[in-house]
């Protein structure tokens, strides 16, 4: 076939994001760590939020969303493109995705292949979850998790959810979780959940004396990164939480802002992902080989 010819070069890999206008530099990056690892593949970034393309266009940075950095690799001939699913969750965004690359195989002659959301595994996640939950176990009386929510009760992401949650809670009775909106959230739960935490603070005794010092929580964003969307939220609920609780919100790994970006255990399980994904494309050995 002579379209065949002009599928000449070799493995792209495309990190596809949701995108953020104040944090997309962390995105940013974990393009140039994954380059740096497989040095012999493109490497592209595509962002899912259009609002974020349009804001950041008006800043004057160009990035393009997952269908059409597709477009531009399937012109420049990639024989086999890997999508990264850089989701937290198998929610819409990733579903999205799925479907996005399904299109994509009906007319492209290139090998497209795509990653899991990154809590989908068990062994991932338990892994991710586990190492959270010991990176916070002390300092606090109560943690609050907050992730971003799903709107759908029937995407099958909420499975992924509540295994999380669940999980969190039998790792530690401090730990609780909530979302930002969607299922679980806050604003909805927050009466009960702030008397199940004060009672699980009273019980513990760590920081509550004779004078009645209020127990200490800290907020942890189950977020790959904190955006303002996130941060204007968690003013909000700092502010709620205080008058029973001193409040503070968990320490960055880097930067200003403990963002799962930052997190060691979170990038493993990316990278593994990218490497198992590089195989199934039957990816020559130069390529899959981590620099």
């Amino acid at each position: 076939m002579k379209r065949l010819r002009h599928h000449n070069k070799g493995t792209a890999i495309v990190l596809s994001c949701f995108g953020s206008v104040v944090e997309q530099q962390r995105y940013i990056a974990l393009q140039q760590r994954i380059a740096e690892r497989y040095p012999n593949c493109n490497v592209e970034i595509a962002f899912s939020s259009k609002m974020v393309i349009k804001k950041l266009a008006q800043q004057g940075e160009q990035f393009q969303s997952l269908p059409q950095v597709l477009a531009d690799l399937d012109m420049e001939g990639f024989q086999r493109i890997l999508v990264v699913s850089c989701y937290l969750f198998p929610t819409d965004e990733h579903l999205q995705l799925s479907n996005m690359v399904q299109g994509f195989r009906q007319f492209s002659l290139a090998s497209i292949e795509y990653t899991p959301a990154i809590m989908h595994h068990t062994s991932h996640t338990s892994a991710i979850l586990a190492a959270l939950n010991a990176r916070f176990a002390n300092d606090s009386d109560v943690n609050l998790f907050i992730h971003h929510g799903a709107p759908l009760l029937d995407n099958p992401g909420h499975q992924a959810i509540h295994y999380c949650d669940s999980l969190l809670s039998k790792l530690s009775a401090k730990n609780f979780t909530c979302s930002l909106e969607g299922a679980w959230p806050y604003r909805l739960i927050a009466d009960s959940l702030t008397q199940e935490m004060l009672q699980v603070a009273k019980n513990t005794q760590l920081s509550m004396d004779e004078h009645n010092v209020r127990p200490r929580l800290r907020l942890i964003p189950l977020l790959l990164v904190s955006g303002n969307h996130f941060v204007n939220d968690l003013a909000e609920i700092k502010q709620n939480l205080e008058p029973n609780f001193d409040v503070s919100v968990a320490e960055p790994i880097n930067g200003d802002k403990f963002c799962l970006l930052d997190f060691p255990d979170l990038i493993a399980v990316v990278e593994q992902q990218i490497t198992e994904g590089l195989v199934r494309l039957r990816t020559p050995e130069s390529e899959v080989c981590s620099g």
